[in-house]
């Protein structure tokens, strides 16, 4: 018997460039999932582009879902945004 979870350095999740700098928000995902709290983290968007750094504040697992709250600590843009968006494409 066991609980399958799955560790995540990074939160992808659909969304654009509508987040603004200092605002939080919640997320959900499928599954279960942990997230460093309080740590620096790049937030992706479905098809791996580089949106911003993130800091999770809270999350919580139930039964396959994983729900939460994360602050937008930066927006990424320009060679920034290329650069990282080259990584998470390239590490998937």
């Amino acid at each position: 018997m066991g609980f399958k979870i799955t560790f995540n350095w990074a939160l992808q999740i659909d969304c654009q460039d509508t987040v603004e700098q200092d605002k939080e928000y919640n997320f959900s995902k499928e599954g279960n999932r942990s997230f460093p709290i309080n740590t620096p983290i790049d937030l992706i968007n479905l098809e791996r582009d580089a949106i911003a750094k993130i800091k999770i504040l809270e999350f919580t697992n139930t039964e396959g879902k994983t729900s939460g709250k994360y602050k937008i600590l930066k927006l990424y843009s320009g060679d920034e945004k290329k650069i990282l968006s080259n990584y998470w494409r390239e590490n998937q």
